[in-house]
């Protein structure tokens, strides 16, 4: 069996992840501990844990595991939605999202598949924008695209 959008996109991550090690302030805080997670519209979750710490591991995944959870409730990049719902112009109700549960980290990405289905997809461990880099690369390597607004 083929592997599917998501676990395509999770083999690319591990590729592309010695590069960003690479990186002093990329290691810095979780001294390469991270996860990346993806959410396919089936249901289907698929993931991986970087690095040697299972404690930092640990709350990687978990922080993955909120921005890909928020971003497949509602289709936004994680920071965008949040910067959305305090301007006014989107109301967090709607996507049954209440702003206690908002996470404004960025880091979670929405991803179209050849079929215009949705994934979504998230990273925790480096910089932010270095967490949405990654996904980016990963997702134009396996030919998902990329929501932009």
């Amino acid at each position: 069996m083929e592997p599917s959008y998501g676990q395509r996109l999770i083999e690319e991550v591990i590729r592309l992840y010695p590069e960003y090690i690479l990186d002093p302030l990329d290691v810095q805080w979780n001294h390469g501990n991270a996860a990346v997670v993806a959410l396919e519209p089936d249901g289907a979750f698929c993931g991986h844990v970087f690095g040697d710490s299972k404690e930092t591991g640990q709350r990687c995944y978990q922080i993955a595991t909120r921005k890909v959870l928020q971003v497949w409730r509602t289709g936004y990049h994680t920071g965008r939605f949040e910067a959305l719902v305090y301007a006014g112009k989107l109301d967090e109700n709607q996507f049954g999202v209440q702003r206690p549960d908002l996470i404004g980290w960025e880091g979670g990405v929405p991803l179209r598949r050849p079929d215009g289905r949705w994934i979504a997809s998230a990273f925790s461990g480096f910089r932010g924008t270095k967490d949405v880099e990654i996904l980016e690369r990963a997702a134009a390597s396996v030919g998902l695209g990329l929501r932009r607004d």
